[in-house]
C-alpha cells in the first residue's frame, strides 16, 4: 500500500485556489463586458425614426367664379317688368351720378322703381359716378381739396341712404397733369368705403398714349386702393375712326389685357365688352376707302339690318367674329358683329387669365342668347360655384 503523502495533497488543493480565483474573475470581466454591450449597443441604440405618416392632402381649392356685372343706361331705361331673364348676373351698374359742374355738383337720377326691382332680385347694386367727360370739370374738382372731399361725403352720403352695395366710378377725358390727384381722390374715397363697407371699382381704357384718354389713369397704384378696376375693352375702331374696323377684336383685347396685367392683379380686374356693334358706310370709288359714315346698333337691331339686305356674312379668322356686309347704292357696307361667337372668345380670356369677372356695356344692347351663354360657361368651368341656385328664375324676372 502506497503511502499516503499529506503534504502533496494539502499542496494540491492549495493549488487549485487560484484557478477558482482566476475563472471568476474571467466571468465577472466578461459579465460586466457583456453589460457594457448591452448598454452600448441596445440599450443606448437611437431609437428608430417614426415611420412618417401619408401626408394630409388638402382638397385642392377651385377658382372662385367670375364676377358678372351689366351697366344700365339711365336715360333709356325702361319700366324694369319688362328686362327679361339675366340669370348669371350678379351686379348691376345704372349710371345714375353725374358731376355737371365746377363746384362738384352730383346730378342724381336714381330710379326707385328699378332700385327696389334690383334688390327685389338679389342683384347687387353698384351705380355708375361719371365726370360728365369733361376736362375742364375733372380738372377743377381734382385739385381742391375741399371739393373732393364734398363729392367724397356726398357719393358715401348717398350710398348709405339708397343702400348700395358699391360704388363705380367712371371718369374720362381728362388730362395727364391731373394722374396723381385723381389717384388721390380715388385714395380718398377708398378709404371711406372700406369703412362703409361699400365696394368701389374704377373703370379704366386700354394703356395707350393718348394724354387725355388714357394716360390719366395710374392703373397701378389704383389697383392698390379699390377693390376692382374695370377694363373697358372697347371702341378699337370709334364713331369717329379714318378706317373700318372692329369694336373689340380679340387680338387688340388680348394685347391690351396683358399689358394691364403687368400692373394690376388678376384677381383686381374686370374684362368689360361691347354689346353693340357699328355699320360702317364706305365709299371705295376712289383709291383708297372712305368711310362716310358709323353708327352703333344693338346685336338685335344689327340681326335685322342683315335680314333686310342681301348681306353676305364671312368669318374673320384674326378677329375671332363674323363679319356681315352688303352693297347699296353703289357704297359698301360692313359690320364686325357681337354675338355669342365673339362673346364666346372674351369668356375663354377671363378664364386664361383668371380675371376677376366680366362687365357688359349695356343691358339691352344684348341678346338673350348672351346670357345663356354666360350661364352655361359658367356652369361648365366653375362647376361648383352654384351658378343659377342664387340667381333670379325666369318666373322672378
Amino acid at each position: 500500500m502506497p503511502e499516503f503523502n499529506k503534504g502533496r495533497h494539502i499542496k494540491n488543493r492549495l493549488s487549485g485556489k487560484p484557478k477558482l480565483l482566476s475563472m471568476a474573475v474571467i466571468a465577472i470581466i466578461i459579465f460586466l463586458f457583456a453589460i457594457l454591450l448591452f448598454f452600448l449597443f441596445i440599450h443606448d441604440e437611437p431609437p428608430e425614426e417614426p415611420i412618417p405618416e401619408e401626408p394630409i392632402l388638402e382638397a385642392e381649392v377651385p377658382p372662385a367664379p367670375p364676377l358678372v356685372l351689366v351697366w344700365e343706361y339711365a336715360p333709356v331705361a325702361p319700366d324694369p317688368t319688362t328686362i327679361g331673364p339675366m340669370n348669371p348676373v350678379q351686379i348691376v351698374s345704372p349710371t345714375w351720378f353725374q358731376i355737371t359742374n365746377k363746384a362738384g355738383t352730383i346730378d342724381n337720377q336714381v330710379d326707385k322703381n328699378y332700385l327696389n326691382w334690383a334688390r327685389e332680385r338679389g342683384y347687387g347694386i353698384w351705380p355708375l359716378v361719371t365726370n360728365s367727360f369733361d376736362p375742364e370739370i375733372t380738372a377743377a374738382i381734382l385739385s381742391r381739396f375741399w371739393i373732393r372731399h364734398k363729392i367724397v361725403n356726398d357719393l358715401i352720403d348717398l350710398a348709405l341712404y339708397y343702400d348700395f352695395d358699391g360704388i363705380n366710378i367712371d371718369f374720362e377725358n381728362f388730362h395727364v397733369d391731373y394722374r396723381n390727384l385723381f389717384s388721390k381722390f380715388i385714395s380718398e374715397l377708398a378709404g371711406r368705403c372700406r369703412e362703409e363697407n361699400l365696394v368701389l371699382s374704377v373703370d379704366v381704357t386700354m394703356i395707350s398714349s393718348s394724354q387725355f384718354w388714357s394716360a390719366g389713369y395710374d392703373r397701378e397704384t389704383l389697383a392698390t386702393e379699390v377693390d376692382y378696376l374695370i377694363l373697358m375693352a372697347y371702341d378699337e375702331h370709334y364713331s369717329a375712326s379714318p378706317t373700318a374696323g372692329s369694336v373689340s377684336s380679340l387680338p387688340w383685347v388680348e394685347k391690351g389685357l396683358r399689358r394691364i396685367l403687368q400692373e394690376v392683379p388678376a384677381e383686381k380686374l374686370i374684362l368689360g365688352v361691347p354689346f353693340y356693334t357699328r355699320l360702317w358706310k364706305i365709299d371705295n370709288s376712289g383709291d383708297k376707302p372712305l368711310v362716310l359714315d358709323c353708327r352703333s346698333y344693338s346685336m338685335q337691331r344689327a340681326s335685322e339690318i342683315m335680314e333686310e339686305n342681301e348681306t353676305e356674312i364671312y368669318w374673320d379668322l384674326e378677329a375671332k367674329q363674323h363679319v356681315a356686309s352688303y352693297s347699296k347704292d353703289n357704297l359698301d357696307y360692313i359690320m364686325w358683329l357681337e354675338d355669342t361667337a365673339s362673346m364666346f372668345y372674351r369668356l375663354e380670356l377671363v378664364e386664361r387669365y383668371n380675371l376677376a369677372g366680366i362687365a357688359g356695356w349695356r343691358r339691352g344692347l344684348e341678346k338673350d342668347t348672351i346670357w345663356h351663354l354666360v350661364e352655361d360657361w359658367l356652369a361648365e368651368t366653375y362647376p361648383s360655384s352654384g351658378e343659377g341656385e342664387d340667381s333670379p328664375s325666369e318666373g322672378e324676372q
